[in-house]
Parts: structure tokens; sequence; C-alpha cells
């Protein structure tokens, strides 16, 4: 009597289990993703500035530098005061990074010192 050889077969239901559920995954992260506000910088358009202005740089880490130097936000009023005096235009150029929050302090630090004009540096046009 011979006996009949069973076939092996090969099930395939947690394998398919295994890539609903990543397919799952990834479509709740693609949608979560796709949630997020994208602010873009504009692009700067105007006359070329005249001159070498007075940069103030704002980091992703909050430090802050005026014309290449760190320095403090109180010593950022007073530079740029001598630098207005001077006749040099002022410009406040923040990372990407930087909360809006931080830009707005500086602002609102050299507008108590007295400093009304400040221009803000733009990606891709007339920025030092």
């Amino acid at each position: 009597m011979s006996r009949k050889r069973l076939q092996p077969d090969l099930d395939l239901t947690p394998l398919i289990d295994v890539l609903f559920m990543l397919i799952l995954f990834f479509v709740v992260t693609a949608s979560l993703l796709q949630g997020q506000i994208s602010v873009r910088l504009p692009q700067g358009q105007g006359t070329p500035i005249v001159g070498r202005p007075a940069v103030i740089e704002i980091l992703p880490d909050g430090r802050i530098r005026f014309d290449g130097a760190w320095v403090s936000r109180e010593e950022t009023a007073a530079l740029a005061l001598e630098a207005g005096k001077a006749g040099r235009e002022l410009i406040l150029a923040a990372d990407r990074q930087v909360p809006y929050g931080n830009v707005a302090s500086i602002l609102e630090t050299l507008r108590k010192s007295g400093i009304q004009d400040v221009g803000l540096g733009l990606e891709g046009g007339n920025t030092p």
C-alpha cells in the first residue's frame, strides 16, 4: 500500500495581516503629515540696498548676532541706535526655525529704544 504524500501548504494569512497593518500605519502617518501648516518665506523683490546695512541675526537657539558679533538683547538696541545715527539701514534676519515670538520680542525691544524703521531679511532677494 503506497502512502500518499501530503503537499506542504503555506498559510499566508499572517503575512496578509502584517501587510494590512503596515498599509494602515503608512496611511495614518501620511495623513498626519499633511495636516501640518507649511509657511514659506516670501521672495524678496525691490531695489538693491545702497551701502552696507546693519544686520541683526536671530538664530534658532535664541542667540543674537549684530553685524557678525554675538550680542545680548540689550546690546542689540544700543548698537542699532548707533547704526541708525550713522545712516545705515537696519535689517532683521531670523532663521526659519526661530519662533515668531522671538522676532516680535526683538522688534519690541528696538521699538522701545526709539527705532521704528527695521527691514526684514527675505530669502532670495536683496538680503545681505
